[in-house]
């Protein structure tokens, strides 16, 4: 498989809802309508928030996240419990009335999917009890079942207790509602998706986390206190109560639920088969699955949604039964099933690779993507995918020297917004997330020239919160991390661009930028050979508007930026001075040794030393000096080999082995007496950076230097022929 990243392809073609009470499993629903077929003509029977873009913010969308649930009387049939369709009534139904299925496809009932009864269906997508909590796949002509069953506990509960000093139920609301991540509490339009209950991180919280989980205990004693009147209204019996209110009791039922499987059915192709399963199983099913356990831990809730979707199914498995249209059918259960309406908009935004917003309750919300690429390192071979209109670089936003496992973006980096702030502002005040006001201090402070260090001195919000409101809008794809433009760095036109684009881009490029060279003529001028960028602004005046037709330029993947890289080299001279140095040292412990040997009378003067010791003699190794574990990828366009296997380079200072490193003390030597003791404290700080991955234009950024200090050290050291430089993007 190739290494480059895959176009979107979520290969979604279904979404099953299984449960198991102690008789038989069953397919309580399932979207599409017709799974596999032509589902066309259920397109406009939905919300439209199951159909809409899911990146963009609406009042409408915001609201449907609090939307009342159906209220239903104690005595209707979802207040009973759940129980499956008798087995004969399941198999004798009428047949399906819609022109567009085959005779063969007439005999089956509403919920037979894919040519199968649902029953033999159900019970081949029902595990046993040890696939609890675990990743369950199924194939089946070419498509994959993938689930994460859920059972219940032996004593009939969904969560082990934990033990609590306080026992009031106030109390264990509270603990189990902090429990979760604070990215939970994000605006159900701009948000980050929460983590599992059952993960733990030892990270501190930021100050913008610390109030995420303030603002978290209010909406928890808001619901304590939902719970305490719903414990005195029971008074009551014929009052009616939501099916989302944490306080509602279990419906009593003789058939409890045992067990759930949401799964998700898949027909990927088949070299990307484990890849687009691993995709979707990380990112989506077992995030779902997670959020059902907890909801049905809390409040019995996928129970009480099963028997309320059985209760507006039952009399489609009837023969004696008037049938509506699959269209009325599905509009019902979407309009009064919180999770038949959460699986249908699951699956339409899956499906188009977009974000999807799930409101399970009133009180809950998740937010599951699977993440597409935002970039490409290096050009896709004719046999590959093609990507075009990808951004082409190498940079990374953490870079390989920080800490692999630190959520925070690097410090030397900035954001790119994908939109204006304006529409970003207005869509957060519309999801009321709690991180709203710091975030549209964040954005109001956001600069593509400043880094989040420089953001985060000027505007005063700590940088630990700086990366967090960053990330938060990358997950959201409102932005990406890139360096900060500098108009004297070097800017090309990526040979990824899709030109097929030019003359609509060309025509907002106009719009934007009035009275200004069109779009073919700035990048004509960007493609004149490689020069920074203050070269093509007219004037002092200009820089501002150019600095924002580069941004511009940069966010719809028009340039890349052309980097410098550079590796350490070791002349002839200095591979000479350090031979001699181990040999004159080997000689002197060679002697030492002798001299010891001869003087002890107890135990060493009955060993026989070998000649190898006594004599000295410097095996120089025929291959590369460079260990052959470190990195061999460069970022050159042109062979690698022929750079990182030269035994005059040094690919990666910070591991170098033992000869390599006396190389290098050498080098610092040499440019300690030829250029003095600045540029040797310079060499010293910036040889880490000399490996072939970091580029130079970071030097200043991160050490905090100018411009013209670094490009005349970097200048000198070539002169003492210690440094190769190559660029690339």
């Amino acid at each position: 498989m190739s290494l480059q990243p895959l176009p979107p392809n979520p290969c979604l073609i279904a979404i099953l809802l299984v449960v198991r009470t102690t008789s038989e499993p069953c397919i309580v629903f399932h979207y599409p309508p017709r799974p596999g077929e032509d589902n066309s003509p259920f397109k406009g029977i939905f919300p439209k928030d199951g159909e809409g873009s899911s990146t963009s913010s609406s009042a409408s969308e915001s609201e449907d996240s609090t939307a009342e649930l159906p209220k239903l009387d104690n005595k209707d049939e979802g207040q009973k419990g759940y129980s499956p369709p008798d087995a004969e009534e399941t198999g004798s139904g009428s047949p399906e009335k819609s022109g567009g299925l085959s005779q063969d496809r007439k005999k089956l009932q509403w919920n037979d999917i894919f040519g199968l009864q649902s029953v033999l269906l159900a019970k081949l997508l029902c595990p046993a009890a040890n696939c609890h909590k675990k990743r369950f796949e199924v194939g089946l002509n070419d498509n994959v079942f993938l689930g994460w069953p859920v059972f219940a506990r032996s004593d009939g509960s969904w969560k082990k207790a934990r033990k609590s000093r306080r026992s009031s139920s106030r109390s264990k609301i509270t603990a189990e509602k902090v429990k979760g991540n604070p990215k939970e509490l994000i605006g159900h339009k701009l948000g980050v998706s929460g983590t599992d209950d059952d993960s733990d991180s030892s990270r501190p919280m930021t100050a913008v986390e610390s109030q995420a989980e303030k603002d978290r205990d209010g909406e928890v004693r808001e619901v304590s206190q939902i719970s305490e009147t719903s414990v005195r209204s029971k008074a009551k019996p014929k009052a009616h109560k939501r099916f989302g209110d944490a306080g509602t009791s279990a419906p009593k039922t003789d058939k409890p639920l045992v067990m759930f499987n949401v799964v998700f059915v898949l027909k990927p192709p088949p070299l990307e088969y484990h890849l687009r399963l691993r995709e979707m199983y990380d990112n989506v099913v077992k995030k779902f699955g997670k959020a059902l356990r907890w909801e049905q831990a809390r409040s019995n809730f996928v129970a009480r949604e099963s028997a309320l979707i059985y209760s507006l199914t039952k009399h489609m498995n009837s023969s004696r039964a008037v049938k509506p249209s699959l269209s009325t059918l599905y509009h019902d259960l979407v309009a009064q099933s919180s999770l038949a309406k959460g699986i249908t908009n699951l699956y339409n935004s899956i499906a188009s690779s977009r974000i999807a917003h799930v409101s399970l309750t009133p009180f809950s919300s998740l937010s599951l993507q699977i993440p597409i690429p935002s970039s490409i390192s290096t050009l896709p071979s004719p046999l590959e995918p093609q990507l075009p209109g990808l951004w082409l670089t190498t940079t990374n936003s953490i870079p390989p020297d920080d800490d692999a496992q630190s959520p925070h973006l690097g410090s030397h980096f900035t954001l790119l917004l994908l939109s204006d702030v304006p529409s970003i502002i207005s869509d957060l005040d519309a999801a009321a997330s709690p991180i709203a006001k710091p975030l549209t201090q964040y954005l109001r402070a956001s600069s593509p020239r400043k880094s989040f260090h420089q953001i985060s001195q000027s505007s005063g919000i700590a940088l630990p919160d700086v990366q967090f409101l960053a990330s938060h809008l990358i997950y959201w794809r409102r932005a990406r991390a890139i360096p900060p433009l500098h108009h004297k760095d070097i800017y090309i036109v990526s040979p990824n661009a899709d030109m097929r684009k030019l003359a609509a881009a060309s025509s907002a490029f106009a719009k934007l930028f009035p009275a200004l060279p069109p779009l073919p003529k700035i990048l004509s001028l960007l493609s004149m050979g490689s020069r920074p960028y203050h070269t093509l602004i007219p004037s002092k005046d200009h820089k501002p508007i150019y600095m924002d037709i580069l941004a511009w330029l940069m966010r719809e993947c028009w340039v890349t930026q052309l980097r410098t890289f550079a590796w350490v080299r070791v002349p002839s001279h200095i591979k000479e001075a350090v031979n001699k140095a181990s040999a004159s040292d080997h000689r002197d412990k060679s002697t030492y040794h002798t001299v010891t040997d001869d003087s002890d009378d107890t135990s060493t003067s009955s060993l026989d030393v070998p000649d190898s010791v006594s004599g000295f003699r410097l095996d120089v190794p025929k291959s590369n000096p460079v260990s052959p574990t470190s990195s061999t990828h460069t970022t050159l366009p042109f062979n690698p080999t022929v750079l990182t296997q030269s035994p005059n380079l040094i690919s990666n200072p910070r591991l170098a082995s033992a000869l390599p490193s006396r190389h290098l003390s050498a080098i610092s030597k040499h440019i300690l007496q030829t250029q003095g003791e600045e540029s040797q404290s310079a060499w010293d700080k910036c040889v880490k950076y000399f490996d072939g991955k970091h580029a130079m234009e970071t030097i200043p950024v991160r050490e905090g230097w100018k411009r013209k200090k670094v490009a005349a050290l970097v200048a000198g050291w070539e002169e003492l022929g210690v440094l190769v430089r190559a660029r690339h993007w």
